[in-house]
């Protein structure tokens, strides 16, 4: 079922940090979402305990993630992006994209 993605203001300006490479894989994964609805693995995982947050996951020249939420049915918002230095996925990104994702309340 096709999606309208919608990428937060904040995590685009985090993705542009990264190298052009890494851009146009995220916005290659980003197309997909939006076709398909659902990206599986390798490129995604639902991050458990934290309720309805999905992580896209690239892995090229580093890890490098994207968190993202399924909102109002047709809506999936990119919270968050950065780059992996850690086997876990750092709390304060999960804070981060969690503080985000409310701001959307009420606004879709």
């Amino acid at each position: 079922m096709r999606k309208i993605v919608i990428v937060d203001k904040r995590a685009q300006k985090e993705l542009s940090r990264f190298p052009r490479p890494i851009q146009l894989k995220f916005r290659s994964l980003f197309e997909i979402l939006e076709i398909d609805g659902i990206l599986k693995k390798p490129f995604a995982k639902k991050l458990t305990n934290q309720g309805q947050l999905f992580e896209i996951r690239v892995k090229y020249q580093g890890e490098w993630r994207a968190i993202y939420a399924y909102w109002k049915h047709y809506h999936i918002l990119i919270l968050s992006a950065f780059a992996k230095k850690a086997q876990k996925t750092p709390e304060k990104e999960l804070t981060k994209a969690k503080q985000r994702l409310s701001n959307y309340q009420g606004i879709l």
